[in-house]
């Protein structure tokens, strides 16, 4: 008992050390990558809510294949006695026992695409082994493609815009900026597309190109169940059968059908990964694309579907 008590001690002197992100359950939600595995750490975990308990799945490192933890309850802890944590979650606390070892996780999100997961281990076989902490950063995946991907999650109910402006409308969740817009009827439209969806995802987004701006491809994803329509939509029609990426120069590849130059992107991986999003869907969608400002880029927003 007084070595239990040792590491939950531990545990929430970490927690006070660092600074915690709230956030509501369904931000952590979703499949996470570790970005740099160890040689005996996690590789990956499944987050899910099911409106009653928040459970863990858990995959560690293992040759020839991660070996499976299988999944865990998680329990969630907000500020204070008050919290709904639900809404305003910022730990979620596993455990993990197989044979001799022990293995406490504490999650908490880092940032909007990103979780920091600490690993406390101790071993019950009193051969002598010390107990140890690991701490690792994941990254957001996609369940669907089987590819890595970059997700912003948010709760559609939660959408609004704002007019800021001469700067623009303003799409957001109440916690962060997601998108600008030039007008008030393309901040409604955007306002439409967002509230059928959970999550808001890019291709390309890490690159650090001097371009970087136009060698990004976003999409959509998560159904959230609210009806929502787009008035006036701007849409691109393809046929699959035609598409295919082509290498146009060093860090340079072009996504087409053979008519339009529909995506570039910065290498033969994310080129390969909006190909894949391109076979998904039928048209390639956007909002914004008649803007005169100066960065147009930055007041356009695209989906498929």
């Amino acid at each position: 008992m007084r070595k239990v008590n040792l590491v939950l001690l531990t545990i929430f002197m970490a927690l006070f050390a660092t600074g915690i992100v709230p956030a509501q359950i369904n931000h952590v939600e979703g499949r996470w990558e570790n970005i740099k595995p160890g040689n005996e750490g996690i590789t990956s975990i499944v987050i899910t809510y099911n409106g009653a308990r928040v459970i863990v799945h858990a995959w560690g490192r293992c040759v020839p294949n991660d070996c499976d933890w299988g999944e865990a309850p998680a329990y969630a802890y907000g500020n204070n006695a008050k919290s709904d944590v639900v809404t305003s979650a910022n730990t979620l606390i596993a455990t993990y026992s197989a044979g001799s070892k022990e293995t406490i996780l504490l999650i908490r999100l880092a940032a909007r695409d990103r979780i920091q997961v600490e690993s406390f281990i101790r071993f019950t076989d009193n051969t002598g082994e010390t107990a140890y902490h690991a701490r690792d950063v994941f990254v957001r995946t996609g369940l669907e493609t089987g590819v890595m991907q970059e997700c912003l999650t948010y709760n559609p109910h939660n959408l609004r815009i704002v007019d800021e402006g001469s700067d623009g409308w303003l799409l957001t969740d109440g916690l962060s900026r997601m998108n600008m817009l030039d007008n008030r009827r393309d901040a409604e439209r955007v306002l439409a597309l967002a509230r059928r969806h959970t999550a808001h995802c890019f291709i390309g987004r890490d690159k650090t190109n001097a371009n970087r701006r136009g060698l990004i491809v976003e999409y959509w994803t998560g159904a959230s169940g609210i009806p929502s329509a787009i008035k006036g939509e701007d849409c691109l029609s393809y046929r699959l059968e035609n598409l295919r990426i082509v290498e146009e120069a060093v860090g340079s590849w072009l996504l087409t059908d053979g008519r339009s130059r529909m995506a570039m992107l910065a290498d033969k991986e994310d080129a390969e990964r909006a190909l894949s999003l391109a076979r998904k869907n039928s048209q390639h969608c956007f909002i914004g694309r008649d803007n005169t400002r100066p960065n147009r880029l930055d007041y356009i927003l695209g989906y498929w579907q």
